[in-house]
């Protein structure tokens, strides 16, 4: 009895070895899937044993002999529809749609399922998705007669083209597809040409192709001529003809049907801006002599005609002691405690801050300040010192600096001692810390910083406690010094 029990025991456990090892075995089996190809109805696919491919192989159903049938793991991805594709042959008065899947696809490098039944572009099935189950891709056809409105392109837009290039700028990606437009075709590339003497020099291209022998440039130069173009392919389903209409920002241009692209040259030429930096920025009538007890006010202006305007000026005792003239409405947050009235035996420092015009159309060229920048100050140059955090070199076209103007009033005494300035400045002051004047600048204000270096070296600035604040300047009410008006495109 013992005997027999004991057999039964190793019979029952190698049972369930056996049990155990199965679903290892068909796991192992199923990491591999067949994957089917049908041409759908008003198709055929011609057997061509030469595909220029082979997975695990390529199989023959007898049943039906007008597909291709091949084996794929979940770790590769599809790379073969091209070569399926170019087998299939519509009947007369067709032409291919898109591909369905039976079952669920998924993107490459990721989990994310593409449903059964979704339309599948030839696009999308060439190395972008793999599979998980056995699948069969069913090609899909359509009358080319049945939907002429939806699938002929009879008006391609294209938007937000930049031409507005200057010295220095790199060149970039910005054509783009109006909205309603999405699924019916692509900018296929950009292109930058550089001429001289009417030949073209140079040339760049969005899709980092050649597209032909010119050497590629990446930048652009001063003065130098530029003209654009651009190609349009047409999605799946739809297609341009002669008689489709472009436009790019919201002009019509001239463009050409090549083999079922729309070529679209010489759109816009443009000759890319120069630069030029502002030697000396001049303010003139800054009052920058007090008395004890005398409340800040802030006057100046810049010269008729120049290419910059003074935005705003300040006062600062130390890193948490100041004002700026344009408080409250910006800059209130800069000092912690406010100056309201200038006291006898203390030092103050005297800052600025001017934003340059910018682009002028009319002139094609952007004005900017550089390092070497110098200011001058009712007549007089003065040392200055950018804010800390501040790390402009003046090309952003704004100047946020501290001088080494400063002012000490003294006790008991009708006047005060302002070194390194000119005594004999006019005080045309209101008492209004926020004055205003007359600047028309639509430049954009820089985001000043506050400095916190101390009091005893002016020559070297204040630094700004480490703290950046953003300014917004609400019109022209807010700014303290007029200039000429320009364009600022």
């Amino acid at each position: 009895m013992k005997k027999t029990t004991t057999k039964l025991l190793t019979a029952l456990l190698t049972l369930c070895i056996v049990l155990t090892l199965m679903p290892m075995t068909a796991f192992a089996d199923s990491e591999t899937y067949a994957v089917k190809f049908y041409p759908g109805d008003h198709g055929t696919m011609t057997k061509n044993d030469q595909i220029p491919f082979v997975y695990y192989g390529i199989d023959d159903d007898v049943n039906k002999p007008y597909y291709y049938k091949l084996n794929v793991s979940e770790t590769e991805i599809l790379s073969f529809a091209g070569s399926i594709i170019n087998v299939l042959s519509p009947s007369p008065g067709y032409e291919f749609a898109y591909w369905t899947a039976d079952a669920a696809v998924y993107q490459v490098d990721g989990d994310t399922p593409i449903s059964a039944g979704t339309a599948l572009s030839s696009d999308q099935i060439q190395s972008k998705i793999t599979v998980k189950s056995d699948v069969t891709f069913t090609a899909h056809f359509k009358q080319i007669s049945e939907y002429p409105d939806r699938s002929e392109i009879t008006n391609a837009t294209i938007e937000d083209v930049r031409f507005n290039y200057g010295a220095g700028d790199t060149t970039e990606t910005s054509a783009f597809v109006t909205p309603v437009d999405y699924e019916k075709y692509d900018v296929a590339y950009e292109c930058w040409q550089q001429f001289e003497n009417n030949e073209p020099v140079a040339a760049w291209y969005s899709d980092n192709g050649s597209h032909g022998s010119l050497p590629t440039f990446t930048k652009f130069e001063g003065g130098k001529k530029y003209v654009y173009s651009l190609m349009l392919k047409p999605k799946d389903g739809y297609s341009f003809s002669s008689e489709t209409i472009v436009t790019v920002n919201g002009q019509k241009v001239s463009a050409h049907f090549v083999d079922g692209f729309m070529y679209v040259p010489a759109v816009k030429t443009i000759t890319a801006s120069t630069v030029t930096v502002i030697d000396v920025v001049e303010i003139n009538d800054a009052t920058v002599n007090f008395k004890d007890g005398d409340k800040p006010v802030f006057t100046g202006n810049v010269p008729d005609g120049a290419n910059y305007a003074l935005r705003a000026a300040l006062w600062e005792l130390d890193s948490k002691t100041g004002l700026i003239s344009t408080e409250p409405e910006w800059g209130s947050e800069i000092y912690e405690n406010k100056i309201t009235a200038f006291e006898a035996g203390k030092t103050y420092y005297y800052g600025v801050y001017v934003t340059a015009v910018g682009f002028v159309e009319s002139e094609n060229t952007s004005y900017v300040f550089g390092p070497d920048t110098k200011l001058k100050i009712n007549g007089e140059f003065v040392n200055y010192k950018r804010y800390e955090n501040d790390t402009s070199d003046g090309s952003d076209g704004t100047l946020w600096v501290i001088t080494d103007l400063t002012m000490t009033p003294k006790a008991n005494d009708t006047s005060s001692d302002s070194s390194d300035t000119n005594s004999d400045s006019k005080d045309t002051s209101s008492n209004n810390s926020g004055t205003s004047t007359n600047s028309n600048s639509n430049t954009d204000s820089k985001n000043p910083v506050k400095n916190n270096a101390g009091s005893t070296n002016p020559n070297t600035g204040n630094n700004v406690s480490g703290i950046l604040l953003t300014f917004v300047i609400a019109g022209s009410g807010l700014v303290i010094a007029g200039r000429k008006s320009r364009k600022n495109k």
